[in-house]
């Protein structure tokens, strides 16, 4: 992590995805699987591979799905998987700390870890 994340994580308390972000590395990820598959496989990554958070909520119906850090500081992540056509969906990613300071680019760590735990299969 570069220090002028660190630093601007100072009053930041957190990321997002999204279409057209200032960094690359948070940009909108796509794969070749339907929501529904890709809300599943999200909640057994989730489940399986991050001890440390624990999956609050699952809306099926919205595609959101929210996650929160239960060891250490709290930190809050909203996961929505979006329909692109019946074999395609996106994934977004809002990470934020609960807080009063900044998270030190905590966030941007974490959506990182995530879609690389999540594995490289999008488009």
């Amino acid at each position: 992590m570069s220090l002028m994340r660190t630093i601007t994580g100072i009053w930041k308390s957190s990321e997002e995805t999204s279409e057209q972000p200032k960094v690359p590395e948070l940009k909108t990820r796509y794969y070749r699987k339907s929501r529904e598959a890709m809300i599943e496989q999200v909640s057994e990554t989730i489940n399986q591979k991050f001890p440390e958070w624990q999956l609050k909520k699952v809306d099926k119906e919205r595609g959101e799905m929210i996650v929160e850090k239960i060891k250490g500081t709290p930190y809050l992540m909203i996961i929505t998987v979006f329909k692109i056509d019946p074999i395609n969906s996106a994934i977004d990613i809002h990470c934020s700390k609960q807080g009063a300071l900044g998270d030190f680019g905590k966030s941007y760590q974490y959506i990182q870890h995530f879609f690389n735990t999540l594995g490289d299969r999008h488009l």
